[in-house]
């Protein structure tokens, strides 16, 4: 039998996880197996991280990952896995409703019938379950949904013991967007959509409180990330994407972050950036006046730039760089624990110049940034372009943002880099340069993710919504290769619709009848398209969120289109 390594994610559990290591300690040593136990704190706030640190010390198999924030369950298990080492990997709860035990019951059943994930089910017959019936009334009714949305070859996903081929976790984790309520279920869809072999195994479930720690706000959620998975899996394909495995070489990335000044969001971005799981790195912060800030790696910098443009600023720290790769991210972004890991091996294609991915909303952000995050990823807002603000599947593009874009270094020089003159849209030029002058490839990777606070409906979100618009309306006729598409003109033919269509109500009735039946339709779809969350408030900013986008956009994009020239940054 190879090594186990053995993950227990922890929140909370001050009062059970050093019993919990102790005992996975002890029957783990009797079974005489190598094997590693990783304890993941998940950013609790009793003294949990306190008491890992002392089963660590107590027990030398005992590995901590201390984690400076809650991010759930998922986002514990993957980074518990990054820094496991063997071929078997279990994940285990930390609760003590299953005790260690029964982790040989898992590998004798992996030997037996040479499945690829052996996952505990609470619905195998041979189970022994004591927890309260209304857990058991959630499970069934899960159960059923999942039955009906995914028709899996197993009856339960969620019992908090699996045992795992390492392989199977390394090609799954990539493709994975759930990082807390809905883990255990994508990970399941991802390998069996990838041939994993996947069988159940009877457990001894013996539930230890005496009320359960799901609230309906949980309900709620794993709902909406269960009906998420199922929209990835069939409407969009994600799962498909030909992701790259991980290569062991990491060449020189230097990361670029143009700002004006340092506040909280760019000091979250650094920090973030200083968490990355990635060695070979450095910082280029660009801010207008120099400025005390503490960048870690080797090689980074802070460059004083003066009142310059971000496309100015964001050549200065690619000059300042030696590095194989430049980065590009906004201030006010913050990558995702895996951002450079996952797109190296991309840029073994020497034909790929550039790679992008995701800018996703983060998940603490207000309600009215919720909303406007909501509004550009609505497929009415954004038409084929949506996949700039959530997950889809691999595909070539020819321009992205440069919020989320990792560029060749020599590619990046042979073009000159960023053209002065435009903001926004200085990633378009960039982009077109790239893809049409050198004929290199662009391609966006959806696990290429960073998280984008974005600016608040209504004022400050139709700001920034007139400034694209206005910009991509002067790129009609200066740069049509990108931007003479169709969809960029919908807003402002809907704008034109509208007016036309309300003076000509007026001088006949027939008219103003068929002007009201479109316009309520267009009603009807935008409140259809602006139920984005179970949150009834939230849905109610992205419905006039939609309509406002629709307008500002159109009557910018005009503004662009009229416009002899646009004014330098």
């Amino acid at each position: 039998m190879d090594g186990l390594s053995l993950i227990i994610p922890a929140y909370n559990e001050a009062g059970t996880v050093f019993r919990t290591a102790s005992e996975t300690a002890r029957v783990l040593g009797e079974l005489g197996l190598e094997h590693e136990i990783i304890l993941v704190d998940d950013g609790s706030s009793d003294d949990t991280a306190l008491e890992i640190e002392r089963a660590a010390r107590e027990f030398e198999s005992i590995t901590p990952v201390l984690l400076p924030e809650n991010r759930g369950k998922g986002n514990a298990l993957k980074r518990g896995f990054q820094t496991s080492g063997k071929e078997l990997v279990c994940f285990l709860d930390a609760d003590l409703d299953l005790h260690p035990s029964q982790i040989n019951n898992l590998l004798q059943r992996m030997e037996d019938t040479d499945a690829d994930i052996v996952i505990g089910s609470k619905r195998h017959p041979e189970s022994k379950l004591r927890y309260p019936s209304v857990r058991k009334l959630y499970s069934t009714v899960y159960y059923l949904l999942i039955w009906l949305l995914f028709r899996l070859p197993i009856k339960d996903t969620q019992t908090g013991i699996k045992l795992f081929r390492r392989e199977a976790l390394t090609r799954a984790f990539p493709r994975m967007v759930s990082k807390k309520y809905a883990l255990d279920l994508e990970l399941m869809v991802v390998a069996n959509r990838m041939g994993y072999r996947i069988t159940e195994a009877p457990i001894t479930l013996s539930f230890q409180r005496s009320y359960g720690r799901i609230k309906w706000v949980d309900i709620r959620w794993i709902i909406v990330d269960t009906m998420a998975i199922f929209y990835r899996l069939h409407f969009l394909k994600y799962y498909d994407s030909p992701l790259k495995p991980v290569v062991p070489e990491e060449p020189r990335i230097s990361i670029v972050i143009p700002t004006r000044e340092v506040g909280q969001v760019v000091e979250e971005c650094l920090r973030r950036c200083h968490e990355l799981n990635y060695s070979n790195f450095d910082i280029k912060l660009i801010p207008d006046s120099p400025a005390v800030v503490e960048l870690d790696p080797a090689g980074s910098a802070v460059i004083a730039s003066g009142p310059v443009g971000p496309a100015v600023k964001r050549n200065m720290g690619a000059a300042d760089s030696d590095a194989d790769i430049i980065a590009f991210i906004d201030a006010d972004a913050w990558p995702d624990f895996n951002w450079l890991k996952n797109v190296v091996p991309y840029f073994q294609d020497e034909n790929v110049a550039a790679v992008g991915g995701p800018a996703v909303t983060p998940a603490n952000d207000s309600r009215r940034e919720q909303a406007s995050g909501m509004v550009y990823s609505a497929s009415m807002v954004s038409g084929s372009t949506t996949y700039r603000y959530t997950s889809h599947a691999l595909r070539e593009v020819d321009d992205h943002p440069t919020c989320n874009l990792l560029v060749r270094r020599s590619d990046f020089d042979a073009v000159g880099g960023f053209t002065r003159e435009f903001w926004p849209g200085e990633d378009t030029v960039l982009c077109l340069k790239l893809t049409r002058e050198l004929g290199k490839r662009i391609l966006y990777v959806p696990n290429v993710t960073v998280n984008h606070h974005r600016r608040a409906v209504f004022k400050p979100h139709m700001k920034q919504v007139y400034s694209y618009a206005k910009h991509r309306g002067f790129f009609v006729r200066k740069f049509p290769e990108t931007s003479r598409r169709f969809q960029y003109f919908v807003p402002t033919l809907f704008v034109l619709a509208v007016a036309a269509g309300l003076v000509a109500s007026v001088f006949s009735q027939v008219t103003l009848c068929i002007y009201l039946s479109v316009i309520g339709l267009y009603l009807l779809l935008a409140a259809f398209s602006s139920v984005k969350s179970l949150d009834i408030l939230t849905n109610l900013l992205v419905f006039p969120g939609i309509i406002v986008t629709h307008i500002t956009y159109g009557v910018g994009f005009l503004r662009g289109l009229t416009a002899r020239r646009m004014k330098e940054q």
